[in-house]
C-alpha cells in the first residue's frame, strides 16, 4: 500500500514546476522504500539514514521520473468479475484449495477463526500485490506475514477472472485497479473510533477508511527539514577557519584597543580603593598594611588573632537579684507560719469537716434512715445529710486557709530553688576551698527551709554561709562587667576586620583582572605570530571542501520541497479520494438507514478533505444546518457512513468486484437487514459481483432469502469449518440455504416433513417481503397492515398476517405489480381453514409429534408450487 500510494504521488512530480533536485530525491526514497519504511523519527532514524543514502547516490541518481510502465498507461479494469482462485500454502491454508467463483454472489460463511480473513488476503493479494494488515502488523516483508506458520512456505495466490467477451484471463496484480474493490471491518471499526479522539485527529477519518494509515504514519516519519544537526551545510573545516580567524581578529582588536583600556581602567580603579582605603596612600601600600609582608604581619592577620581568642562566659548573676530572693523567701516564712498556727487552732473544725465530708458519702447508700442509728428519716429530729450540708458550707473557710498554705510552700520552693542555683553558679566559677561547697544541693535534692535557716547560722569564721554567697555574687557581677566590656570591643574589632577584608577582596579582584589583561595580551602577540604556519592545511582542506558543502545544500533544499510536495499529496489524498461522492454516500447511508424516521435521514454530507475540517451532516427536519456528524451520531451510524464511503467510491470507480470481509463484525445488528437489503434487494451494486466472507449464521441464511430462489440457486456460497491439521477445512454447500429452494429440493427427494419445515420458513420471510411491497406500491388511502400478537415479546400470528396481506391486496386502489398473483399464491397457501390442508401441514410438518398421518403428495406440492410463485411476483426491486 505505501509503495503503491508513493508511486502515484512520483506521477505528481513529473510537472515542469518540481526542480530536478527533487525528483532526485524522490527517485533515492523509491530506490530504498524498504529501508526507510520501518525508520521512524525517534533519535533522527529516517533523516539520519535518509542524510546517508542521499550523499551516497546523489551523482548516480537520474533527476527524471521512470514510473512503472502499468503505472504510465490508462488503468482500465480488464475483467468483469472472478472466475477462479487457487490458493495455498498461503496464511491459514496448509496447502492448495481451489475455488470457484463464477458467480455474481460468493458467499463464505464460517465462525471466527475459521479462515475467512486469510480467503480474503488472498484476494488482496491476488488482485493488489500486498496485503495492507502486513504492513499495519509492521512486517517489513509481506512473506513472512503470508506464510502458513505450520508449513513455512507462501505460494502467491492465482486468480482467474472473464474478461468482457466471457474469456478466461490471468489477473495480474494491480493496486491501482483494484484497491476500491474491498469493503474491510479493520477499517470501518478504526473509522469509528475516530469519533473518541481528539478534534485533529478527526481530519484522519477518510485515510484511515481507505487503508492510508499506514502511508500517513510514512510520511509523517520524514523530518520536516534537513538541518546542520544531520548534514553538514556550512562545511567543517570553513567554519574551523572562519572561527580561528574570528579569534584572530579579535586577538588584533585585544591588542589595539580592549587590553590597554582595561589596564587603564584596573589602574584607575586601583588609585580609587588606595584613596578609599586612606587618604595619601597607594595601591602597593595598602596591600602590604592588609596582608603583611615577610617582614611585618597585615592588619587582617593581626585582627583575626585576636577575635579568634574566647571570652569568658558570663555568670548573669546580681546583688539585686540575691536580696530579691532573701526578701521573697523571708516573706514567704513568714506568711506560711501565720497560716499554720491559724490551722493548728481550727483542727477540731477540720475533724468535724472531715466527718461532715463522710456523712455526705454515705447518702447514696442510705438515703432513706440516718448512717449511723439507722433510724428512719422522717423519725429524726435532724436530717444528718442536710446538717451536714449545712455545716460544710459553714467551714468553707478551711479550705482556702489549706490552699493557701499549699500556695505559700510552692513560691518559698521555688525561691530556694533559685537561691540553690546561684549557688551552684558560684562553686562552679570558684573550685578552690569554696565555702558555699559545704551547703550547695545536688540536683536530685530540693532545697528546704531548714536548708533556709542553715545559711543563716554563724559559721567558724563568724560570717554566715548567706554574706559568702552575697561576696562572691558581688565578685562574679563585677566580671560580668568586664566581660561585657571586653564583648563591645570585639565586636569593634569585628566590624574593622570586616572593612578591611572587603577591602582585601577588591584587591583581588584588581590583580587577578590585571593577570587574566596580561594572559591574553601575552597570548594574542603568541597567536598572531603563529597563524599561518599552523593552518596552512586547514586553509587547504577548508577549499576543497566547498564542493562538498554545495552538495549538501543542494540535498537539504530538495528534501525540503521533497518533504513539503510530499506532505501536499498527503493532505490532499482526502479531497481526491471522495471528489464526487457526497450525493451517492447519502443514498447509501439513508438506504442502510432505512428503518429510521425520515426526519433522522440525510440530505447532505461533508466530508474533512484538509485541516480541522469535521465531518459534517445535514438532516431532513433541518437541512439547511450542518452538525458535526461524530457528535450527534451513534458509533452504528457512524460505522454506516463509512460503509456508504467506501461502497459509494466501488460505484464511482465502476468496480466490477465488491468483496466485504465480515459484515457481521463491521456492521451492529440493528442495520444488518438494511445493509442485506441495499447490497441484494436495491440496484446500487447490480451488476457487480459480491464476495462476502460472513462469521454470522443468520446473516448467511437471511442473506440467502432475501436474494430469492433463482439467485440463490445461482450463488456459489462455501462453508470454513474449525482447522484441521493447521489447514482451513473448506465445503460446499450441500443443501439450499434459501428455503424456497430446500423446500423443493426436499419435495423432489420426497422427504415432505422438511419440505414443510421449510416452507414454514419461507413464508414467514416471503410475507416479510410482501409486506414491504404493498408498503412501496399501495395507495395512500389504503388500509394499514394490522397484526395480532398472544404477547408483547412474541412474533404475529403468522395467519393472520397472511390474511390481513391478502385482504388488503385485494381491496387496494393501486396497481401493485403482480398483484393477482400474489394473492393467488397466498390463498393456496393459507388454504380454506386453519384446520385443512395445507395450512395444517405447515404447522405439522413444523412440529415434532407422533403418529402423524402421511402428508398428501399434491398438498405438498401445491405448498411449495405457491412459494415458488411468490417468490417470483415479488422480484420487483424493493427500496425502502
Amino acid at each position: 500500500m505505501i509503495r503503491a500510494e508513493y508511486i502515484r504521488f512520483l506521477q505528481t512530480l513529473i510537472a515542469e514546476s518540481i526542480t530536478p533536485d527533487v525528483r532526485k530525491i524522490a527517485n533515492i526514497v523509491l530506490q530504498h522504500l524498504d529501508t526507510l519504511i520501518p525508520l521512524s523519527t525517534a533519535q533522527g532514524q529516517r533523516i539520519k539514514r535518509m542524510v546517508n543514502l542521499a550523499q551516497e547516490n546523489w551523482s548516480s541518481t537520474s533527476s527524471d521520473i521512470l514510473l512503472p510502465s502499468e503505472q504510465v498507461a490508462e488503468q482500465t479494469c480488464p475483467i468483469t468479475q472472478l472466475k477462479r482462485l487457487s490458493v495455498g500454502p498461503f496464511r491459514g491454508f496448509a496447502k492448495q484449495e481451489d475455488f470457484d467463483l463464477a458467480s455474481e454472489l460468493v458467499l463464505i460463511y464460517g465462525p471466527n477463526g475459521t479462515g475467512k480473513t486469510s480467503f480474503c488476503e488472498a484476494l488482496e493479494f491476488g488482485l493488489l500485490g500486498n496485503v495492507a494488515e502486513a504492513e499495519s502488523k509492521r512486517f517489513r516483508n509481506q512473506g513472512d506475514y503470508l506464510k502458513n506458520a505450520y508449513t513455512n512456505s507462501f505460494m502467491p495466490p492465482t486468480l482467474v477472472g472473464l474478461d468482457s467477451q466471457g474469456n478466461d484471463i490471468l489477473i495480474i496484480r494491480n493496486e491501482a485497479l483494484y484497491r476500491f474493490c474491498f469493503v474491510e471491518k479493520n477499517r470501518i471499526d478504526n473509522f469509528s473510533r475516530i469519533a473518541a479522539q481528539a478534534p485533529a485527529k478527526q481530519t484522519e477519518l477518510i485515510s484511515t477508511l481507505f487503508g492510508l494509515d499506514a502511508f500517513t504514519e510514512f510520511v509523517r516519519n520524514f523530518t520536516d527539514t534537513m538541518d546542520s544537526k544531520y548534514i553538514d551545510l556550512e562545511g567543517v573545516k570553513a567554519k574551523e577557519l572562519v572561527k580561528k580567524q574570528e579569534a584572530l581578529a579579535g586577538h588584533h582588536q585585544q591588542l589595539k584597543t580592549t587590553i590597554p583600556e582595561e589596564i587603564q581602567n584596573i589602574e584607575k580603579e586601583e588609585k580609587e580603593l588606595a584613596q578609599e582605603y586612606r587618604k595619601g596612600c597607594t595601591f602597593p601600600q595598602m596591600v602590604d598594611e592588609l596582608n603583611g609582608t615577610t617582614d611585618k604581619t597585615g592588619l587582617i592577620k593581626q585582627l583575626d588573632d585576636e577575635l579568634q581568642k574566647q571570652l569568658p562566659q558570663k555568670s548573669n548573676l546580681t546583688i539585686v537579684n540575691l536580696e530579691h530572693q532573701k526578701q521573697s523567701i523571708e516573706t514567704g516564712i513568714g506568711k506560711l507560719k501565720a497560716k499554720q498556727e491559724e490551722l493548728s487552732k481550727a483542727s477540731q473544725q477540720i475533724s468535724f469537716k472531715q466527718l461532715y465530708h463522710a456523712v455526705k458519702q454515705l447518702k447514696e447508700s442510705s438515703p432513706e434512715q440516718c448512717p449511723a442509728c439507722q433510724t428512719p428519716l422522717d423519725q429524726v429530729r435532724v436530717n444528718p445529710f442536710d446538717h451536714a450540708d449545712a455545716e460544710l458550707k459553714k467551714l468553707e473557710h478551711l479550705s482556702h486557709l489549706q490552699e493557701s498554705v499549699k500556695t505559700l510552700e510552692g513560691d518559698i520552693a521555688t525561691s530556694l530553688n533559685r537561691l540553690s542555683a546561684m549557688i551552684k553558679i558560684c562553686c562552679s566559677r570558684n573550685h578552690e576551698k569554696n565555702p558555699l561547697s559545704a551547703i550547695q544541693i545536688s540536683d536530685e535534692k530540693a532545697a528546704t527551709i531548714d536548708w533556709w535557716n542553715n545559711l543563716l547560722q554563724n559559721l567558724d569564721d563568724g560570717s554566715t554561709s548567706f554574706k559568702h554567697l552575697e561576696d562572691q555574687v558581688k565578685q562574679l557581677e563585677d566580671a560580668d562587667k568586664v566581660i561585657e566590656t571586653a564583648t563591645t570591643k570585639r565586636s569593634e574589632k569585628q566590624a574593622e576586620l570586616n572593612r578591611l577584608r572587603e577591602f582585601a577582596k577588591k584587591i583581588v579582584k584588581l590583580e587577578t583582572r590585571r593577570e587574566t589583561a596580561n594572559g591574553t595580551k601575552k597570548k594574542a602577540e603568541e597567536a598572531i605570530a603563529q597563524f599561518d604556519t599552523e593552518n596552512a592545511q586547514l586553509i587547504t582542506d577548508a577549499e576543497e571542501e566547498k564542493i562538498i558543502v554545495a552538495q549538501n545544500q543542494a540535498i537539504a533544499n530538495a528534501y525540503a520541497a521533497f518533504v513539503q510536495e510530499l506532505e501536499n499529496h498527503k493532505n490532499g489524498l482526502p479531497a481526491q479520494l471522495v471528489a464526487d461522492l457526497g450525493e451517492t454516500v447519502v443514498q447509501l447511508y439513508n438506504a442502510f438507514n432505512r428503518n429510521d424516521g425520515e426526519h433522522e435521514k440525510l440530505v447532505n454530507i461533508r466530508l474533512p478533505l484538509s485541516q480541522n475540517q469535521r465531518l459534517e451532516i445535514s438532516l431532513k427536519k433541518d437541512p439547511d444546518k450542518y452538525f458535526d456528524a461524530l457528535h450527534i451520531l451513534s458509533e452504528g451510524h457512524i460505522r454506516c457512513v463509512g460503509l456508504a464511503i467506501l461502497t459509494a467510491k466501488n460505484i464511482k470507480e465502476n468496480c466490477p468486484i465488491l468483496i466485504f470481509d465480515d459484515p457481521v463484525n463491521a456492521i451492529d445488528d440493528e442495520h444488518r437487514q438494511s445493509i442485506r437489503e441495499t447490497l441484494f434487494a436495491d440496484d446500487y451494486f447490480s451488476g457487480k459481483q459480491l464476495i462476502i466472507a460472513i462469521h454470522g449464521e443468520e446473516f448467511f441464511n437471511r442473506t440467502h432469502q432475501i436474494i430469492g430462489k433463482e439467485a440463490a440457486k445461482k450463488a456459489h456460497s462455501y462453508l470454513f469449518s474449525p482447522k484441521e491439521d493447521h489447514h482451513i477445512r473448506v465445503n460446499s454447500l450441500k443443501r439450499p440455504k434459501n428455503y424456497v429452494l430446500a423446500a423443493r429440493e426436499l419435495y423432489d427427494t420426497s422427504e415432505y416433513r422438511d419440505s414443510l419445515m421449510s416452507a414454514r420458513r419461507a413464508l414467514e420471510s416471503l410475507l416479510d417481503k410482501t409486506w414491504y411491497h404493498y408498503g412501496r406500491y399501495c395507495d395512500k388511502s389504503d388500509s394499514l397492515i394490522s397484526v395480532s400478537r398472544r404477547s408483547p415479546d412474541q412474533p404475529w400470528d403468522l395467519r393472520c398476517l397472511a390474511e390481513n396481506l391478502k385482504s388488503k391486496f385485494n381491496k387496494s386502489k393501486a396497481d401493485i405489480p403482480n398483484k393477482d398473483q400474489i394473492v393467488r399464491s397466498i390463498t393456496d397457501v393459507l388454504g380454506t381453514d386453519a384446520k385443512q390442508p395445507p395450512w395444517l401441514y405447515l404447522n405439522k410438518g413444523t412440529h415434532d409429534e407422533t403418529d402423524l398421518p402421511e402428508f398428501d403428495q399434491r398438498t405438498v406440492s401445491q405448498i411449495v408450487s405457491a412459494l415458488e410463485q411468490l417468490d417470483v411476483a415479488l422480484k420487483v426491486q424493493e427500496a425502502q
